[in-house]
């Protein structure tokens, strides 16, 4: 499996906790990110590849950490309202991240067809001592 870059956009991103929980290292990761920015928004690049949505903050954005989301942790991806900048709404299962963008329904569509795929691999995975 390629571990290619399948989508780039520059863009806004705000993470909101929906609630508190312990989902793991994305969950916490999250959790820091919302703890540091608050309500800002921060500058930054989301690059998808078919492992992982990764978020680079860009300069302007400083005190933003990056964050590393794995495919497989993502629930839901939705289009949010706009005229010329619309948002791509990520949920996971304690937190959202909106990430406003041109091309935001080309870029949710790519990463709800890569989550989609992220969820199908973890689930057929073997597991145990026969796993390589």
């Amino acid at each position: 499996m390629s571990y290619g870059v399948m989508a780039s956009k520059n863009g806004q991103l705000l993470v909101e906790t929906r609630r508190v929980g312990d989902g793991g290292r994305t969950e916490a990761a999250l959790a820091r990110f919302a703890e540091r920015r608050g309500r800002n928004w921060s500058v930054g690049r989301f690059t998808l590849t078919r492992l992982h949505l990764s978020y680079l903050p860009g300069a302007s954005s400083r005190g933003a950490p990056a964050l590393n989301i794995d495919l497989a942790d993502i629930e839901g991806v939705e289009i949010g309202e706009g005229r010329v900048t619309k948002t791509v709404g990520i949920r996971t299962a304690t937190h959202v991240m909106r990430f406003r963008c041109t091309g935001a329904p080309a870029f949710a569509q790519a990463v709800a067809a890569a989550a989609e795929e992220g969820r199908r691999a973890k689930r057929t995975t073997p597991r145990g001592p026969t796993a390589r």
